[in-house]
């Protein structure tokens, strides 16, 4: 079963998009609006196959004038930041994006929201591991539930003058 994509403006310069990206997604309310710069928050992004980003390539060429900058980026999005060159535009920047932690001390699984230039340095060669992070519930030291190296690949592309 597949949720429907949801695209919803909350100001001219930010749009969140919701929902599963596939072969039934439909962006043109991303094109509705013209301006120069364009947040868009991915944090409720459930799944994108690869029908679904052969359409968002596709839009995100109709907007290559635009400066984008992508916030809250969800796991999936994230494995497809690394893995398709195309998915981030050439005016686009990944502003953050959501990791996986796990605690094997007690098994907890958190997932945090990290802000690129403040909690993870853009434009290294190569990742060893994510930022460090605590348990929540018994306070140990997580470990990063992803390969770094691979979940992390986008963060080489982009710039290293960030502003902190």
């Amino acid at each position: 079963m597949t949720t429907d994509l949801s695209i919803q403006w909350k100001r001219d310069d930010y749009v969140s998009i919701s929902g599963t990206i596939d072969e039934h997604s439909n962006f043109d309310a991303l094109l509705t609006k013209r301006t120069d710069i364009l947040f868009i928050d991915l944090k409720d992004i459930t799944r994108i196959n690869s029908s679904g980003v052969r359409k968002w390539v596709n839009v995100i060429e109709k907007l290559q004038d635009v400066e984008l900058h992508y916030i809250n980026c969800a796991c999936p999005v994230v494995d497809q930041l690394s893995m398709v060159p195309e998915f981030i535009g050439k005016k686009c920047t990944v502003e953050s994006f959501d990791a996986e932690y796990v605690c094997e001390t007690c098994n907890n699984t958190q997932i945090f929201t990290l802000v690129v230039g403040y909690d993870i340095e853009p434009g290294l060669k190569s990742y060893i591991d994510g930022p460090e992070k605590f348990c929540p519930k018994c306070k140990n030291k997580l470990e990063f539930n992803h390969n770094p190296d691979s979940y992390l690949f986008f963060l080489s592309k982009l710039s290293k003058k960030r502003k902190k």
